[in-house]
């Protein structure tokens, strides 16, 4: 969260910055000098607000989105892991509010009238486990959970009519997370060393893509140097983005990989 903030922040002000700097010289060719800055300032100070209201939605958007898809690996890995799931599953009806019950057709839920079979092998899911959950539930509607279903399982589902019932990964993430019985601790974070860190930093910064945008950058601000009395800012920025242009073109930073010599090499 607080990398986010800060990165909404920094754009948001290198926005307002852009802007003073192309107001203020449009302004200054029809204005004098303190009207300019004070024009400038003001547009530039909108902007940079517009700019944060709409990074910050977006990009926390995306930051919860990244959450719940992280959860939901997370969730699918642990409840792989479960050799025998149904204890679990009755927990989970109970937090939900059902009367659940484990029998020798399956889970039976009470309240829905409903056998509940999950699959979370980290096989996938199979025709037969549909097969074995229509037949098992002996004539009552089956519900079967999993993480995905192939177009082909889903079309054989049909077969089955409205006694067979999937349920895919978001559902069965919204009821975990209804129940706030997400693991935490299922699948560990990969961490970078401060080595990796960097290499992924100078992947990001200096790509062979951004190189047109920097160069298109630089000589922008190259040009409004002649233009304005405070040249300092253009062409130090200037100077700095036709830099890393060159930077991105010549020395670009090649992915790293982890690829070793095989054993038999």
């Amino acid at each position: 969260m607080k990398r986010m903030m800060f990165s909404v922040i920094f754009d948001s002000v290198f926005a307002g910055f852009a802007a003073f700097l192309i107001t203020f010289v449009l302004f200054s060719c029809f204005l004098g000098k303190g009207a300019a800055i004070f024009l400038a300032l003001v547009l530039a100070l909108g902007l940079t607000a517009l700019c944060f209201y709409f990074l910050y939605g977006r990009r926390g958007k995306g930051a919860a989105s990244v959450l719940a898809t992280k959860e939901k690996e997370n969730l699918f890995f642990y409840l792989g892991l479960q050799k025998d799931n149904k204890k679990l599953f009755l927990n989970l009806f109970g937090a939900l509010g059902k009367t659940a019950a484990v029998t020798k057709k399956g889970i039976y839920v009470r309240e829905n009238d409903v056998y509940v079979y999950p699959f979370f092998s980290f096989d996938g899911v199979k025709k037969d486990d549909l097969s074995f959950a229509y037949t098992a539930s002996g004539g009552k509607k089956a519900v079967v959970l999993a993480p995905a279903y192939t177009p082909e399982l889903q079309l054989f589902a049909r077969t089955f009519g409205e006694k067979l019932h999937l349920l895919g990964g978001e559902d069965v993430y919204a009821l975990f997370k209804k129940a706030n019985m997400l693991p935490h601790a299922a699948l560990p974070e990969n961490t970078l060393s401060k080595k990796e860190k960097l290499y992924a930093l100078l992947r990001t910064v200096f790509t062979r893509r951004r190189a047109p945008k920097y160069f298109l950058f630089g000589v922008t601000f190259l040009l409004f140097s002649f233009l304005v009395p405070y040249k300092l800012y253009y062409i130090l920025f200037g100077t700095l983005l036709t830099v890393f242009s060159v930077v991105c073109l010549f020395f670009a930073v090649p992915a790293k990989t982890d690829e070793k010599e095989s054993a038999f090499d």
